[in-house]
Formats: C-alpha cells, structure tokens, sequence
C-alpha cells in the first residue's frame, strides 16, 4: 500500500500525575461475574471500547527505560519498545484485552496468585523450558490477568540476557487494573490513531444477515456464527498490506477491495481493506503498512465471499 494518510490522534492522555502506586481493579464491573446474556454482551462492548495503550500510559512505561515508540499492533493489543531498538539490547513490552468466558488455562510451569478477585499467571522461557539455560539471546515472560467479569489480559514481556523478564510483566499490573477500572475510550492514549474499525462491532454483519449471533462464542474483536451452514468467524484487524493484497481484487464495494480465492475447497479466508493505512511509529517492514481490515473465515468459498461483502457493505464509502 502506497497510500498515505493523515489521521489525526484522537483525544488526550487521561492525567499521569493520578496514576495509583498500589493495587487496584480488584472490585468493581471487572471483578463481578455477569448473571445473563445482556450482562455478557456488555462485558463485550465494554471490553471494544476500551484503549489498549491508555491502560499502560508512557509515565508508567518511563519507569522501565527510555521510551522509543508505543505502536497499536491490533485494534486490542498494544506495544512498546524501551532502551533499544538493537536486537536483543531493549525491552518490549506487549499487552492484549479480550474476553476469556473460561479464563486463562495457567501454565503448568509457571506461578499463579491471586490480587483481590483477579487470577495472575506468571511464566518466563526458562520456567517453560528450563533446557534453554545457556541457548537464549533474550528473555522472555508472558503474564495473563482473568476477571471474574471475564475480561483478560495477556502481556509479553522481552528482556535483555541477564535481566529477569517477569518482573517487568509484574510491575505494570496495579497501573493496568487501576486504568482498566476507568476504562479509558479509545484516543484517550495519544499513541492510539482513530480508524474506521474503532466504535464498530464484528458481529454487525451477522445482525445483518438475520443470523442469532452466541455470546459465549465471541472474543471481543472476532464475531462467530453459523450461517448457510457453514461455520463464520469474522474479525476487525489491523493486518501487513503484503498478507491481505493478493494480485488484482476480487471484488470492490464502496471503493473498499476485497481479496480472497474463490477456488477453495478446504477453507477460505477473504480480507478487505476497510480504511488508510494506521500511522505507525516503527520503521516499516518489507509487508507493508497495518490496513484496518475485515477478515472472514470459514469452509465454503462462496458462503465466506457472501459474509464479506455484506460486512464491508456497512462501512462507508473510501
């Protein structure tokens, strides 16, 4: 994609100087199980609405290193790099908010506790595999947080050899819960780009198509449902313009294209790309630019093809 844009940032950084030292998010929404279906599917539109790069605001991430850029990599799931960007040298700190109605299956390696009503899993590379003692080039941890309201998060921390990664992961929780708790609406964080995806809901086509959409099955920014009798999942995405553009499109509605491959047979995967490019601090990579993109999967061609266009048909016009 060699289509530039210009998006302005949309809003300001809730005020720093209030960020809490201490231990918060254990009562409240979060910490209160949903009873019915409408409570469930709140839980949904809350969890959508929120900015994932406001839960771990720069002051927070100052703390570790110098901060060299924070990146949106999906419409929930926030990055960052601190001290360097050399390889091996600097600290990335990744973060994700979804829904997990079951939880996160703790790693049988790993440590578990619990901060008021919220369930902590901690795993590094060495407590997965302690045979890598000696063959790492950098360290890794991974901490998952579950709500009783069945939201989650995930963080991936990357650490220098030498260093402890986990306690990296450890340390932003309380600023994360506390945040998580106001839930700040997307552009709160400066670093966060207004797209077309931002306020939408995957599951919006299936509305559309006349097709009872389960709460238990959806995952924030995925929408599954069964229609023409075949099984749909729809996704809202930030995705590289080399894994979405193949050769001339398929298809175009509203001057939005739609690529996939009419000539499956075992599965299909169709994508469009739904707006500009999302501006990105990080140098670009040999695939291209993030493009909001509508994927939609499932077993039949033109079933899938059906989906797409219906979904991309609710967005406006390029």
């Amino acid at each position: 994609m060699a289509v530039a844009a210009v998006l302005v940032l949309l809003g300001v950084t809730a005020c720093q100087d209030d960020l809490p030292t201490a231990p918060a998010g254990s009562s409240g929404y979060w910490s209160t199980a949903p009873q019915t279906d409408d409570q469930r599917w709140e839980v949904l539109r809350k969890v959508r609405a929120i900015d994932p790069c406001a839960l771990v605001p720069r002051i927070e991430l100052a703390k570790i290193d110098t901060v060299i850029w924070v990146d949106v990599r999906e419409p929930d799931w926030c990055e960052a790099q601190m001290g360097s960007t050399e390889s091996g040298k600097g600290t990335d700190l990744s973060w994700s908010l979804f829904v997990a109605p079951g939880g996160i299956t703790p790693h049988e390696s790993g440590r578990t506790t619990k901060i008021g009503a919220i369930t902590v899993g901690t795993v590094s590379d060495l407590d997965a595999n302690p045979d890598h003692q000696g063959k790492l080039v950098q360290r890794n941890c991974t901490v998952s947080a579950s709500f009783p309201s069945t939201a989650a998060v995930m963080l991936f921390v990357t650490t220098p050899l030498g260093t402890e990664p986990c306690p990296v992961g450890e340390a932003v929780l309380p600023t994360l819960f506390a945040q998580l708790d106001k839930e700040p609406a997307h552009g709160t964080s400066p670093d966060t780009p207004g797209t077309v995806l931002l306020g939408r809901d995957p599951c919006a086509v299936a509305n559309d198509l006349g097709v009872t959409t389960t709460v238990t099955e959806q995952r924030g920014w995925r929408c599954s449902f069964r229609y023409r009798d075949d099984d749909i999942e729809v996704e809202y995405t930030y995705e590289q313009e080399k894994l979405v553009v193949e050769g001339e499109p398929i298809f175009t509605i509203n001057g939005h294209p739609g690529y996939g491959d009419p000539d499956a047979t075992d599965f299909a995967s169709y994508n469009a790309i739904v707006g500009p490019v999302v501006p990105s601090p990080k140098p670009e990579s040999f695939l291209g630019p993030n493009l909001p993109v509508v994927n939609v999967f499932g077993r039949d061609a033109a079933v899938v093809e059906e989906v797409l266009r219906r979904a991309v048909a609710l967005f406006p016009a390029a």
